[in-house]
């Protein structure tokens, strides 16, 4: 069987189109063309989004699968023609002497074959370069893994996480008039409080991740994640494996508003957000008596983002060099 040889092209930044083949994700992201040539493996690659491995040859975009069929399609119309050109117009031959039969061909509209290389889809804004082993990739919106080596980036995974909690908290207004234009005001304003609840213990959940997963490179010790829910057991391991902690970056004012959110979101998402006598004892809230429910202001979630984007930035630039 003959062998069709099939190119691509890369995008205008070197990118090559990839598509997840899970079923369940199927996302889409390119990877620079000379990496995918020279780095990643024929036998694995990683789905930036959710982690799916699959060998290299399954990673074919819809688009692209769909063209190259259409060559394939082409090329095999184009030889079964050629092949009925020379059967019939041998058949013609033979047959134009004979008295008795005579086969008369006339070949149709010939079909070209045109074997053009495959592009790519116009090249995206956000660039990832693995800080493992230094695959570049593109994506829109989130990644999580990297498609060469499949590592985790803490640091992307954590500046993403805060971008999107950034954007929702932004957009609540127009949630709220969309929603109120299609449902009711009542609906509206639930659905946003929620929301805005819901990004508290989105920002810790970030945090925590982070920060363990940062601290285990700086120290090379398996820590718990939970730990950096509480911010006192964070700010303590830090200290004994950095010799940093967090007010080395943040102002004790900024340390003690962390806490309370902490805290906070750990009563909105155990208690329903109504105030007990341990959550007052542990941050001697005075603005809360035992029964009243925990309300969570735009403000006070843009300052928690603050302080941890903050935070965060400085818990990145810490240099290995430093552990003790």
């Amino acid at each position: 069987m003959d062998s069709i040889p099939i190119s691509m092209l890369s995008d205008n930044k070197g990118y090559l189109d990839r598509q997840c083949p899970n079923e369940k994700c199927q996302f889409r992201f390119k990877v620079s063309l000379e990496d995918w040539l020279s780095l990643v493996s024929d036998e694995k690659v990683y789905c930036p989004m959710c982690g799916y491995t699959s060998s290299a040859i399954d990673w074919f975009t819809d688009g692209q699968i769909g063209q190259m069929q259409e060559i394939v399609k082409n090329y095999a119309l184009s030889n079964i023609q050629e092949m009925f050109d020379d059967t019939f117009q041998e058949l013609s031959r033979s047959t134009r002497n004979n008295k008795y039969v005579k086969i008369t061909y006339r070949p149709g509209e010939r079909i070209t074959f045109i074997n053009n290389p495959i592009g790519q889809c116009k090249e995206w804004e956000t660039d990832i370069l693995c800080e493992k082993c230094g695959t570049h990739y593109s994506v829109i919106g989130s990644a999580f893994f990297c498609p060469c080596c499949g590592y985790n980036s803490a640091v992307n995974s954590y500046n993403d996480s805060l971008d999107s909690i950034n954007r929702m908290i932004d957009s609540l207004h127009e949630v709220k008039s969309l929603m109120t234009e299609k449902y009711d005001l009542d609906s509206a304003e639930s659905t946003c409080r929620k929301m805005l609840e819901s990004s508290i213990g989105d920002m810790v959940s970030a945090f925590q991740k982070f920060a363990c997963s940062r601290l285990e490179i700086l120290s090379d010790e398996s820590l718990r994640v939970n730990d950096f829910q509480i911010v006192d057991r964070g700010n303590e391991l830090y200290e004994k494996y950095t010799g940093f902690n967090y007010c080395s970056w943040i102002s004790d004012s900024d340390y003690e508003f962390m806490k309370l959110m902490f805290q906070r979101r750990h009563i909105i998402e155990h208690n329903n957000g109504i105030v007990d006598k341990q959550y007052i004892d542990k941050t001697n809230d005075s603005g809360y008596s035992i029964g009243q429910r925990i309300i969570v202001n735009k403000s006070d979630a843009i300052k928690l983002l603050d302080i941890l984007r903050r935070l965060g930035t400085c818990i990145m630039r810490l240099p290995e060099r430093s552990v003790n």
